[in-house]
């Protein structure tokens, strides 16, 4: 299979079950809660985390180590120029 056509990997489907009652809006976020987003912002049910964030980070521990997964090596593609 040609590496550029390829599909993309697939993310990782694995959430946090965040009870109705701890899910933060923009207004009820408060300056510890993970600043994850969840869903689509223009869509009704749209949340963040709101779990305890890790110290030096605006995510909680799941979301950081989520955030933080090793990138996927790219194949290295050369195109000529085209003559000027």
């Amino acid at each position: 299979m040609d590496p550029i056509k390829s599909p993309p990997w697939p993310v990782p489907q694995d959430e946090l079950d965040i009870p109705l009652a701890q899910r933060k809006t923009m207004t009820t976020l408060l300056p510890n809660d993970c600043r994850w987003p969840i869903g689509d912002p223009q869509l009704p049910g749209f949340h963040f985390c709101g779990q305890r964030k890790q110290d030096g980070h605006p995510y909680c521990e799941f979301h950081v180590r989520r955030a933080s997964q090793p990138g996927r090596t790219r194949p290295v593609t050369y195109r000529p120029r085209s003559a000027a």
